[in-house]
C-alpha cells in the first residue's frame, strides 16, 4: 500500500472484489487501482537467450541541459519581471500515516428485492366531473343546530314588566306592608310581539359567512314570523345605505319603532384588511347604534370574533354575542337579561 491513507473505504474495494469474481490477477489489479496494494515494478528489458541474464537497456535519447537560470535583472531593466517563488505548502494533515493492513475481505449482502404492487386491488379514484367543480359543501352554521331555535329566541325576546301573570308575590308584600294598590301587578313576560329588525353586513370583510347570513334570517323569519321581521342589508356600516334588495335599492337607513330588538350581524369595523378603502370607523357606527337606542330600542350584534375586538367606546350602546359554535343559552340569557 501506499504511504498515504486512501481517500477510497474498504467497503469499496469489497464491492470492487466481488465485481471481478475469483481471479486474483483482477482481484489485485482492482485492488491497486483502488489504493489497497503495491504498484508492481517497472517491466525491464528480456533476458539474453544466450547468457540468460538481462540484456542491457537501449540508450536513450541525449539529456537535455537544463536551462541556464536568467540574469539578475535591475530595476532599470526591461522586459517582465521574475516569476515570484513558489509558496511553501507543510504537509497535509495525512502526511506521514500508514493505511490499515490486513483488511478482511467482506462478503456481499444479498437484498431481495420488493414485491411490486397490485394496482388492480387498489381503488381508484372517482373521475372529476362538472359536479365536483361547481357543488357546494354542506354549510355548518357557526350557531350549533340543536340549540340554534333555543339560541335564538333568548336574544330576540323582550321581558317586558307588568305584561304576565299576576305577581303574588308582590301582592302579599304589598298586602303585609299595607300598601294601597293602584294597579294589579304582574310579572314580567318574554315577548316577541314588538319585533325584531335584522341587520346583515355584505361588505368585503363578512363575505366568508354570506350562507350563514341568509341561513340565520330564514331561522329568525320563521321563529318571529314574516310579519314581525325586517331583514335589511347594508355594507360596512348601515349608514350608507340599507335595504333588502340589490345595493342599487338601498335607502338612508331609519330606526324602527319603539321596543324593537335590532340584531346586526357584522364584524362592527373590526376585521378585513386594514387599509381597506370602505372600512366602517368607530365614529360611523357609534352614530348609527345612538340613532337606534334614541329610538327606543334595543341592539344585539352578533359578531365572528371574540368579544373583547370589539371597539370599547360601542359598549355601552349595545351588546356583543360572539357568533360561534361556544355560545349557548345561558350564554345569551345572562348577557342580555331584561332590557325594557
Amino acid at each position: 500500500m501506499t504511504g498515504q491513507v486512501p481517500e477510497i473505504w474498504v467497503a469499496d474495494l469489497a464491492r470492487a472484489l466481488d465485481a471481478v469474481g475469483d481471479d486474483p490477477a483482477l482481484q489485485r489489479r482492482a485492488a491497486r487501482l483502488l489504493g489497497f496494494a503495491d504498484e508492481p515494478p517497472p517491466p525491464g528489458p528480456p533476458p539474453d537467450p544466450a547468457t540468460g541474464a538481462p540484456a542491457p537497456a537501449p540508450p536513450g535519447p541525449p539529456a537535455e541541459e537544463p536551462p541556464l537560470p536568467p540574469p539578475n535583472r535591475r530595476p532599470g531593466d526591461g522586459g517582465a519581471p521574475p516569476d515570484p517563488p513558489p509558496p511553501d505548502i507543510g504537509p497535509g494533515p495525512s502526511e506521514g500515516r500508514t493505511g490499515p493492513t490486513g483488511v478482511p475481505v467482506l462478503e456481499p449482502v444479498r437484498l431481495d428485492a420488493l414485491e411490486p404492487t397490485d394496482w388492480e386491488a387498489v381503488r381508484s379514484l372517482d373521475e372529476v366531473t362538472e359536479r365536483h367543480l361547481t357543488a357546494r359543501p354542506p354549510l355548518e352554521p357557526l350557531l350549533t343546530r340543536r340549540s340554534s331555535a333555543a339560541i335564538l329566541n333568548a336574544a330576540l325576546t323582550t321581558l317586558v314588566r307588568d305584561d304576565g301573570e299576576p305577581d303574588i308575590d308582590a301582592l302579599v308584600e304589598a298586602f303585609a306592608r299595607g300598601i294601597p294598590l293602584t294597579r294589579l301587578p304582574r310579572a314580567a313576560r318574554p315577548t316577541l310581539r314588538f319585533g325584531v329588525q335584522v341587520l346583515l353586513d355584505q361588505g368585503d370583510s363578512m363575505e366568508p359567512y354570506r350562507r350563514d347570513q341568509k341561513e340565520l334570517a330564514r331561522q329568525i323569519t320563521g321563529l318571529v314570523g314574516a310579519e314581525l321581521t325586517q331583514v335589511r342589508c347594508f355594507a360596512d356600516v348601515p349608514a350608507r345605505g340599507t335595504g333588502p334588495d340589490s345595493p342599487r335599492t338601498w335607502q338612508p337607513y331609519r330606526a324602527p319603532s319603539p321596543g324593537t330588538r335590532v340584531l346586526v350581524v357584522s364584524d362592527l369595523g373590526v376585521g378585513g384588511p386594514v387599509l381597506h378603502p370602505r372600512r366602517a370607523s368607530v365614529a360611523e357606527w357609534y352614530h348609527v347604534l345612538d340613532e337606534i337606542v334614541r329610538a327606543g330600542c334595543t341592539v344585539l350584534a352578533l359578531v365572528p370574533y371574540p368579544v373583547n375586538r370589539v371597539p370599547a367606546e360601542l359598549a355601552p350602546l349595545l351588546s356583543v354575542l360572539t357568533w360561534d359554535r361556544t355560545t349557548t343559552v345561558s350564554t345569551v340569557s345572562a348577557l342580555v337579561g331584561p332590557r325594557r
